[in-house]
């Protein structure tokens, strides 16, 4: 198992398992967090807690004083920092981002960006 051990690390984790999803992506060394606008319609923020190594991952709401959505249909994130758990994690978040918008909505936006990539 490769356990994640910096933000660089996470940072090419993310844009790897969302790939064209992920807009905006910005690593904050300060703070050990990465963040992206996944969909053009969520905010997702995660993070390697410095005490205890522990992956944790959350949508932020509108507020960003209000807390994030660390629950994903019923299911948290693992914690454990390995790159195959932080993935299942990510795709686990994903399918409940896809989950919440609409399908025309899907549709147009995966056929805009495949069309984009293969131009």
């Amino acid at each position: 198992m490769n356990k994640i051990e910096n933000i660089v690390e996470l940072y090419r984790l993310v844009s790897s398992v969302f790939d064209y999803k992920a807009k905006m992506l910005y690593a904050d060394s300060e703070h050990r967090e990465v963040g992206c606008i996944l969909y053009d319609s969520f905010l997702l923020k995660c993070s390697i807690n410095d005490r205890n190594g522990q992956f944790g991952a959350g949508i932020v709401l509108g507020d960003l004083l209000v807390p994030a959505i660390t629950q994903f249909l019923g299911k948290h994130c693992s914690l454990d920092s390995s790159s195959e758990s932080i993935t299942a994690d990510l795709l686990m978040i994903d399918e409940y981002c896809r989950l919440r918008l609409p399908d025309k909505f899907l549709e147009a936006y995966d056929r805009a960006y495949t069309e984009l990539r293969q131009t």
